[in-house]
């Protein structure tokens, strides 16, 4: 609150919560309470003359569940318009594609089910891996990777593939952004690895990373490659300070890649149609690029690598495509993936499917206006000097960048 809305103590919260009146119209508050703000909860308790408190997160959760999905999904991508319009948005996007499982109880109506697999321990010490089911829904989101500001979204039932949500989320995406941005780049994991959405990203005109699974016979065609001595290698030192003042000490850690161009072993990788024939004898896979990861920092896989990065770019600098998958990890701590972010997606109001969709789509309205006012926070207006912890996130801000720079520099 002390972000948004430049608070100067929490005693002032009462003036500045719920006071805008659209924003408790597109809530669903009444007219009583559109006009008073308040609610009479524990009213007869009051003594004296003393106001009522802030209107309750019970009631404006009840006036929010009654809402349609289509109004909510609506605010959410009006959202995003608005801030494409006003050039929040950098003018080349690269999209980074995940899904984040909504776990909740089998109580809850309308909830879908999948298996999923979990680590336990016994008392001896023994570590097992099991199947369980788990209830609830998926959150399939697409980020822009710069200012990890959400783009598009749409929630599914927790067995539905992520894969199947692909091209949509692109194409809402680019429709959410008009013209004022251009896709450039989608990035995603293997949950999201399709041959037919992958040929379908390289017609629009987009590229792509994506790791490739361990099974795959592109996957096996790479490493045979990389270990024969085929493609373009890069390698790159780079330093990394640890510790404070005379206990301050520099590590250097060593990245080293190899581009792969021209593999057709992926029969998959295609229009629809095109996959439809890899049975036929006279078949030929479309070529495609891909990035063998030889060592990364600490981590030595020997001369044939095991991680393979999929590409429809080209590889003469096996770098780009490498740093580029790195943008996509980001979001496991940019996100909403894991239990210590900010933006917390596990408690809806109700225990029902309309006010699980309704809490993911208002969290992610706030997540992109959160997302926004930061970014004009760390970049003021000319003339405007940044104060206080403005100063100092712009100082953190600047240290990563060089950061960047000396880590472009050393391949």
């Amino acid at each position: 609150m002390q972000t948004l809305c430049g608070i100067e103590a929490m005693q002032a919260l009462p003036d500045l919560l719920l006071s805008a009146e659209a924003a408790r119209r597109l809530a669903g508050c009444n007219a009583v309470q559109r006009r008073a703000g308040v609610c009479r909860r524990s009213h007869e308790q009051r003594q004296g003359e003393k106001a009522p408190g802030p209107m309750g997160p019970d009631t404006v959760a009840n006036n929010i569940v009654q809402l349609s999905l289509a109004a909510m999904e609506a605010c959410v991508h009006g959202v995003v318009q608005d801030l494409a319009t006003t050039g929040v948005v950098p003018r080349q996007v690269t999209g980074i594609v995940d899904g984040t499982d909504l776990e909740t109880t089998a109580r809850y109506a309308g909830c879908g089910h999948g298996t999923r697999k979990r680590t336990s321990t016994d008392t001896r010490g023994t570590v097992h891996q099991i199947e369980v089911t788990v209830y609830g829904w998926k959150l399939i989101v697409l980020i822009e990777a710069i200012t990890k500001m959400p783009l598009a979204a749409k929630v599914v039932q927790m067995q539905d593939h992520a894969a199947l949500c692909t091209r949509a989320r692109v194409t809402h995406a680019q429709k959410n952004l008009a013209d004022h941005a251009r896709r450039r780049r989608v990035l995603c994991e293997r949950g999201f690895l399709d041959g037919a959405d992958l040929g379908w990203l390289d017609h629009q005109g987009l590229g792509f990373v994506v790791p490739a699974k361990e099974h795959m016979a592109v996957t096996a065609e790479a490493l045979a490659l990389a270990a024969a001595g085929t493609g373009v290698v890069a390698r790159r030192v780079h330093p990394v300070a640890h510790g404070q003042g005379k206990h301050r000490w520099t590590e250097r850690l060593e990245t080293e890649v190899v581009g792969m161009a021209g593999l057709t072993t992926d029969d998959q990788y295609g229009p629809d149609e095109h996959a439809r024939q890899r049975h036929r004898q006279p078949f030929q896979g479309h070529p495609r690029n891909a990035v063998g990861v030889w060592k990364r920092h600490k981590r030595a896989d020997g001369p044939g690598g095991k991680v393979v990065l999929l590409t429809n770019e080209l590889v003469d600098t096996p770098g780009d495509a490498f740093d580029a998958y790195d943008d996509r990890s980001l979001i496991e701590h940019c996100g909403m993936k894991e239990s210590q972010q900010a933006w917390h997606l596990k408690h809806p109001p109700q225990k029902t499917e309309r006010a699980v969709q309704g809490h993911v789509c208002f969290t992610l309205a706030m997540c992109v206006r959160t997302t926004a006012s930061r970014l004009r926070a760390e970049h003021p207006a000319v003339g405007d000097e940044p104060v206080g912890w403005q100063r100092w996130r712009r100082q953190l801000i600047q240290q990563h960048r060089d950061t960047v720079i000396i880590f472009a520099q050393g391949w």
